[in-house]
């Protein structure tokens, strides 16, 4: 479905992407994770069209996208991390021009403000909408086309966790559709429930790629190392003493505070 050979970009001195070379597979939900700055998001871009690689080649659903970008473009769809908006626009009109532009009629409109919780804001002005509205309205024009390869940058950032759980349902329907999924990630949660193979990058190169269920639940626990320090390495590897001792420190310390 999605093909990257030798993909490099540089954003002046700076090397993002150092002859990456990945392969995703038909109805694969695969998760890219990394450090800020170990090329991701740029990955994403490059793929999406926004950004231009400086060596390398893309290649979707068999269309190289150097050869043919319309044609390319025309199979993704892209959610990035952060959407701008017209903000005198209300949702529905926001969703009828991208409908528009992907030669979609209204019932996909519909569609999405219902699926996406969005038909009470659905002639609310987008510069009215509170930050995870505007995700929510992000989400439903990603999901618009019926496209083979969807294209999520930071997808449940923003979210509260309703919106994430629609997130993750629909998400999760893609695949059974035979759709893909590629996204980048810092939420363990998103790997545990969007993933089905997880590819580590670092320096803008794979440093793992793996999949199953024992490779995805040690990974997830990584994330979650690096948002909350090594005590919760006792959920995987069994509890210790000294564990048990520092976890009711830190929850009396917490009941202290509050």
């Amino acid at each position: 479905m999605l093909t990257l050979a030798g993909l490099t970009k540089s954003y002046g001195s700076r090397r993002v992407l150092d002859g990456l070379d990945l392969q995703v597979r038909e109805a694969e939900r695969v998760a890219l994770v990394g450090a800020n700055g170990s090329g991701k998001t740029t990955t994403l871009r490059c793929v999406a069209g926004l950004a231009r690689q400086d060596a390398g080649a893309i290649v979707v659903a068999g269309i190289d996208a150097a050869r043919d970008p319309v044609g390319a473009s025309r199979r993704i769809s892209y959610l990035p991390q952060t959407s701008v908006f017209p903000p005198t626009s209300t949702v529905r009109e926001t969703l009828t021009v991208v409908a528009t532009l992907r030669n979609l009629d209204r019932r996909a409109v519909v569609r999405e403000l219902e699926a996406c919780g969005l038909e009470g804001l659905a002639d609310a002005a987008v510069g009215h909408l509170s930050g995870g509205e505007r995700q929510r309205l992000a989400m439903a024009i990603a999901f618009l086309p019926a496209v083979d390869l969807y294209l999520f940058d930071e997808p449940s950032a923003s979210l509260d966790p309703l919106a994430s759980g629609m997130l993750f349902q629909r998400a999760r329907q893609l695949a059974r559709d035979g759709r893909t999924l590629l996204f980048t990630t810092h939420v363990p949660a998103d790997v545990r429930h969007l993933a089905t193979r997880i590819v580590l990058l670092r320096n803008g190169r794979i440093q793992l790629d793996a999949s199953g269920e024992f490779e995805l639940r040690r990974y997830e626990r990584t994330l979650e190392r690096d948002m909350w320090g090594d005590d919760h390495d006792d959920q995987m590897f069994g509890h210790r003493d000294g564990d048990r001792c520092r976890d009711g420190h830190r929850l009396r310390g917490a009941g202290s505070i509050a």
